[in-house]
Formats: structure tokens, C-alpha cells, sequence
């Protein structure tokens, strides 16, 4: 048996969802009764039941509910601690200290909860998110079973409830990233890279990866491309097999990716294939291929009995040359590529960056560089930024929505990165830190008047982390976060 059904399925949208299991280890010791009341107890979701299951069956229970009007329904069960919950701290939403760590893996009980998604992935996964944090208030750790066991911790779960804001879209996957470095040295830089997810069966789609059989300058672009991928089928509930999906712009042109089952894909690594030699789906072979290729990392060679489920493999298209090239040969010919954004996800992303904006601007003020009168003319072009901003630990940016209008007369709004030079509660200067692709009006290294209504994003840095309003909890105390 193959695939090839699974596939036919889920470009048709009708993609079978696997169960989303999530596991949740509590600090003190819970009994069915304890579980019970807090079900009774809650009010997030309406109209609940529970109907017990008999031991033979596995035990637990299933509790049936309503949020608004959806029916939803989610299995959950108490058990002792199982060496299959196995927690690698690698894959993890923050730093797990040493304590943290031993006291989880010694605690002798956990809370399962299974669910299958329906047609909105990211608000289901926010309500199994919640009924852990009804059921598990003194959550250790969670492991995210169907995204290979990712961890996370009690501070990132409450803070992805606040304001019931989806959560990101990678947080439904993970990306494993395999590489290989020259046989001849141990010590060189990879020269063969395999990034896979783990995650996505639930959404009823297929998991994705990219292989990249040449050595990159570095991993710019590549979480990028599997947000833009994701959030496109998705979207669409659907993956649209071997058709160019558009994803962004660079200053050479529009780019695209081409999604092709991975039993196919392997063929094509390497060898420049134009996108109309493709064959259609029903067409394509999906026998397993030569178990002793290894002719790259990803290759028949690799896929153990984990890695033979459906898969896509994700290639380069370009307007220009519409042929399966991988991702990417050059970093510096990628550095200014504007990847693609749904009107619905800008919209979730701009209206959680405006309500979580005093987070960022209390950082700005305790840890940002002292507000500044911009210079103007030739001296600020020779002397540049002052010696504090150059030696400060931290750096702040803000990405604006800037309106323009097309040479058809259609408007749009251009997403670009401002770093703020003075604010003052919801107005501030920016200086825009990369070149525009459609406002005539701004020019890189200009400085511009901007408020909280123009926010779609925002990101600050401190020494080697970066900080988002789905993660400025990290920098906040136990008690903000609490």
C-alpha cells in the first residue's frame, strides 16, 4: 500500500485528520475527582458532558461541550507517567532548567487530552491549549505529542489564552532540521540539509520538507517558507499539488513554491525540472524507491518507517525560470525577499502586536537607546548611529502597514521594518530599515511619523534572542506572566 489515496485526498481537501495529543505532567497529585469539578467549574466552554469509558477501552473519559456554537468534543484520561512521554527539552517553547527537567520526569502522573481538529486548525489547537489549563492549573510541562513531542511550559500556555489570540501558525509544527557535514573533515560546515515538520497530519494535511543538497550561507528564509506554505494550505484547506504558490518578492521578481509528494520529489533534487514536465497526481509513481540511495540528506536512504507517511517536498520557482530548483543557493540574493501574508493573518497579526504594544514600548523605555532628534543632511549620513545605540544589547523594531496606490489605481498596504527613534505613547518616529517594493514616498534609511493604528508587528532583540508578541513573555516577571 502507498500513499497516493492520502494524497488524492488532501488536494481535494478531504485530507483524514489524525487525532491532536497533547500531554500535560502536574505538580500535585490530581484524581478523576479533582478533573471532574474543574470541568464543573469552568465556564470557557458551555453545555459539557462526560461519558466514561471501561477499562477495557482504554479508560478516560470523553467531555462533550460547545464554545459558542461549535460542538466539540476532546478525550481526556489520567495515567501514571509512561516512558513513551519522554521529554526532550531540544524542542521547547522556552529554556527548561535542570529542576524543571528532573522534577517532570520524576512526577508519576500526566493528563492526556486528544481532540480532532475541524475547519480551523489554530482555534482548535487554542481550545485543547485551554481545557490543559482548566484541567492542569499547576502545569510542569506540556509535551505537544503530534508535533514530536514538543515541550512547553506553563508561562508560554497562559500567555497564548490571554485576549483569546491565535497563536502563530507554527505553533501547530515543528521543523526538524537534519544536516551532514564533509566526510573528509568533522569539523566543516554542512554541506547537505534535510528540514522536515511534524505536525501537520492533524490539519489534515500532509507534513512538508525541504532539502537542500548545497551548502547555505544560513537559515534565512526557510521557517519563512514553511509559515507561507502552512498558512497557504491552510487557508485553502488544501494542498495544491505541483502549481506554483506564490510567496513573496524580492527585488528580482516574484517567487514561488511548488509542493510535490516527496515519493516524486526525490527525482527531481538536482536535476532542474520544469514544473510543466510534472505529471499529474493520479499519474505519479509512489512505490518506494531505492532504500541504499543516499545521494543526499532526506534521500531513500534516510526514510525510516516515520518518514514514509505523506510528505511534500517544497521547491523553488521563480516567474522568470519556472523550473524545480532548490532553496537556497545564495543568502545575499535572498536577503531583501518580502514573504507573503493572508489578509486574515495580517489581521490577527496586527491586531495582537496593537493590543500587546505597552509590552514592548515598557521595554523600550527601560532598556531601549534614549529617544533621539533625528539628524538630517550630510553629517547624519558620515556619523551614522551614536556609540550607544552600536554598543547596546538590545534593539527594538516595529513593522508598519504603509498604504500605496498602484499604477492601475488599486491600494494596498506595503509591510515594512521601522526601528523607533522617538515615542511617545502611541505615536513615534522610525527610521524604515529596508527598500520599499511599492511606496514611492519612503526610502530606506528615511525617517517617518508612524502611530499604534499603522503596528502590524513587532520584534525586539537582546543579546542572541529575538522577542514577538506571541513570545514577550520570556522577558516578563512570574508574576506579569501569572
Amino acid at each position: 500500500m502507498n500513499n497516493k489515496q492520502q494524497y488524492l485526498d488532501i488536494a481535494a481537501g478531504n485530507g483524514e485528520k489524525e487525532a491532536s495529543m497533547m500531554v500535560a505532567i502536574p505538580a500535585s497529585e490530581l484524581t478523576s475527582l479533582h478533573i471532574e469539578q474543574r470541568l464543573e467549574e469552568q465556564t470557557y466552554f458551555t453545555d459539557g458532558e462526560i461519558d466514561y469509558l471501561p477499562d477495557e477501552d482504554g479508560g478516560g473519559f470523553f467531555f462533550t461541550c460547545k464554545r459558542g456554537e461549535e460542538d466539540l468534543r476532546f478525550y481526556i484520561s489520567l495515567v501514571e507517567s509512561d516512558s513513551e512521554y519522554t521529554i526532550n527539552p531540544y524542542f521547547a517553547t522556552d529554556p527548561i532548567s535542570q529542576e524543571l527537567y528532573a522534577q517532570a520526569s520524576s512526577a508519576p502522573q500526566a493528563v492526556v487530552v486528544e481532540c480532532l481538529f475541524q475547519e480551523k486548525p489554530l482555534v482548535n489547537y487554542l481550545q485543547q491549549l485551554k481545557i490543559i489549563q482548566i484541567l492542569v492549573p499547576d502545569l510542569l510541562l506540556g509535551l505537544d505529542i503530534s508535533a514530536a513531542g514538543k515541550v512547553f511550559t506553563r508561562e508560554w500556555l497562559n500567555f497564548q489564552l490571554v485576549d483569546d489570540l491565535m497563536p502563530s501558525i507554527d505553533s501547530l509544527y515543528v521543523v526538524h532540521a537534519i544536516y551532514d557535514h564533509d566526510e573528509n573533515s568533522e569539523d566543516s560546515a554542512p554541506t547537505k540539509y534535510w528540514f522536515h515538520t511534524h505536525g501537520l497530519a492533524r490539519c489534515g494535511l500532509s507534513e512538508a520538507e525541504i532539502i537542500i543538497p548545497h551548502p547555505i550561507a544560513s537559515y534565512y528564509g526557510i521557517p519563512e517558507l514553511f509559515w507561507s506554505f502552512v498558512n497557504n494550505s491552510i487557508t485553502n484547506g488544501k494542498i495544491d499539488f505541483n502549481e506554483p504558490i506564490f510567496i513573496g518578492q524580492t527585488q528580482a521578481g516574484y517567487e514561488y513554491l511548488v509542493a510535490v509528494p516527496f515519493e516524486e520529489g526525490l527525482r527531481h533534487v538536482g536535476e532542474s525540472t520544469p514544473i510543466d514536465n510534472l505529471k499529474p497526481l493520479e499519474e505519479m509513481n509512489f512505490e518506494f524507491g531505492d532504500a541504499n540511495s543516499e545521494r543526499f540528506m532526506g534521500d531513500w536512504h534516510d526514510r525510516d518507517e516515520s518518514h514514509q507517511h505523506p510528505s511534500v517536498m517544497l521547491f523553488r520557482v521563480t516567474q522568470e525560470n519556472p523550473i524545480l530548483e532548490s532553496f537556497f543557493e545564495g543568502y545575499e540574493d535572498q536577503r531583501a525577499m518580502m514573504f507573503m501574508r493572508t489578509d486574515e493573518e495580517t489581521a490577527d497579526m496586527s491586531s495582537k502586536a496593537r493590543l500587546r504594544w505597552e509590552y514592548f514600548t515598557h521595554m523600550l523605555d527601560n532598556y531601549g537607546p534614549k529617544p533621539v532628534v533625528p539628524k538630517k543632511g550630510l553629517f547624519a549620513k558620515l556619523l551614522g548611529k551614536s556609540e550607544e545605540e552600536e554598543e547596546s544589547e538590545w534593539r527594538f523594531l516595529v513593522k508598519c502597514g504603509i498604504s500605496y496606490q498602484d499604477e492601475e489605481g488599486d491600494e494596498g498596504h506595503e509591510h515594512m521594518w521601522f526601528e523607533p527613534l522617538t515615542w511617545k505613547g502611541d505615536q513615534f518616529e522610525g527610521r524604515l530599515i529596508n527598500q520599499p517594493f511599492y511606496v514611492k514616498t519612503m526610502e530606506e534609511g528615511g525617517v517617518y511619523p508612524l502611530t499604534r493604528e499603522d503596528i502590524t508587528d513587532w520584534t525586539l532583540y537582546y543579546q542572541d534572542g529575538s522577542y514577538t508578541p506571541d513570545t514577550i513573555y520570556k522577558l516578563l516577571s512570574g508574576a506579569q506572566v501569572h
